[in-house]
């Protein structure tokens, strides 16, 4: 029972107050990752999006408020993103 409630914890607990200038200010920041490495066209350029995409899920699941069902299912696709960039990063290159 002890462990379904870390679960619970990780999955549902409400975020942290941060200043909307700290949501927005690093939001605007990783968009602005994208902007970058979406203009860069090297050989590995699909390898610079992935960890914009962790940031910005992992921001998005854990900086803003949303209905429950949506935040479980942001902060599911956030761990999981994180867990395929990682293998990406480490085995793809």
């Amino acid at each position: 029972m002890n462990r379904l409630m870390r679960i619970q914890a990780v999955f549902l607990k409400e975020p942290c107050e941060r200043s909307a200038l700290f949501r927005y200010g690093f939001l605007g920041l990783v968009l602005l990752l994208f902007v970058l490495h979406a203009s860069y066209t090297g050989p590995h350029y699909l390898r610079g999006l992935i960890v914009p995409t962790m940031l910005l899920l992992n921001h998005l699941a854990y900086q803003f408020r949303w209905p429950v069902p949506m935040a479980f299912v942001l902060r599911l696709t956030a761990w999981i993103w994180v867990v395929v960039g990682v293998g990406l990063l480490i085995w793809g290159s």
